[in-house]
């Protein structure tokens, strides 16, 4: 009798040590879930931070350097354009003064130009390179529409050829002819660590047959988004046609 007393008080510890071990290893294995469900949420708020501060790093320097590129007003020249659309392109091919006689201001008029510094203008915009020019020589340059959204510019010295530059070109909805020179160029973080930097051109017909040159630029240095530091213009010229 005293035998199976100790017989079943050995199972019933037996099953006790039984119940409290699995007891123990579920709560670690619940506690090990539990870690890694933790672990998992952890990572990805971390991940949702970063990409939110990717994000926002990119739509701020996306729209800052878009607010500064060189932009185009067309109240300078709207009263003085020719509103050109398909093969009326054409019309402007011809020999034009190199040097400019009318400068179109904000308010939409035209004053004669007499500052002779303007007179590089014409070639450094359309080549982007600088010849020294001077307003007492006999400077011309040939425009000529081209096929395939092409067009060309000879610059002539006393009829002898100084350079020549073809560009492509697009036909905007205003009339005007945009060239395809376009340059824009960033540095670091626009408006914030860095700056950018643009400038593009554009032609027309003017009403009285003449050429008109409007050219926009844009320097905008990361002081911009804090005091406005910065230069921009848009600049529009006449030049008197000879052929």
């Amino acid at each position: 009798m005293f035998v199976w007393a100790i017989f079943f008080l050995y199972k019933v510890l037996f099953r006790l040590c039984v119940i409290f071990r699995v007891n123990s290893w579920c709560c670690d294995v619940l506690d090990l879930v539990n870690n890694f469900k933790r672990y998992q949420m952890n990572t990805l708020i971390s991940n949702l931070k970063h990409t939110t501060l990717q994000w926002s790093i990119s739509a701020l320097t996306f729209s800052l350097a878009f607010s500064g590129c060189a932009s185009f007003s067309d109240r300078p020249i709207r009263h003085h354009k020719v509103k050109l659309s398909g093969d009326e392109v054409l019309k402007l091919s011809g020999t034009y003064q190199l040097f400019p006689d009318l400068v179109y201001t904000k308010n939409g008029g035209a004053e004669i130009l007499r500052y002779q510094g303007e007179t590089e203008r014409f070639h450094q915009y359309i080549s982007r390179e600088k010849i020294d020019f001077k307003p007492t020589e006999n400077l011309s340059v040939d425009v000529k529409v081209l096929g395939n959204n092409q067009i060309s510019f000879c610059f002539k010295k006393d009829s002898l050829i100084v350079d020549t530059v073809t560009l492509s070109s697009k036909l905007q909805s205003r009339g005007l002819l945009l060239l395809g020179n376009k340059y824009v160029e960033f540095q670091g973080i626009p408006y914030v660590l860095g700056g950018s930097k643009s400038e593009k051109t554009r032609i027309g017909l003017a009403n009285d047959g003449g050429l008109i040159l409007n050219h926009a630029y844009d320097n905008s240095g990361a002081l911009l988004l804090f005091i406005g530091a910065g230069l921009s213009y848009d600049s529009a010229y006449h030049f008197k046609r000879i052929k």
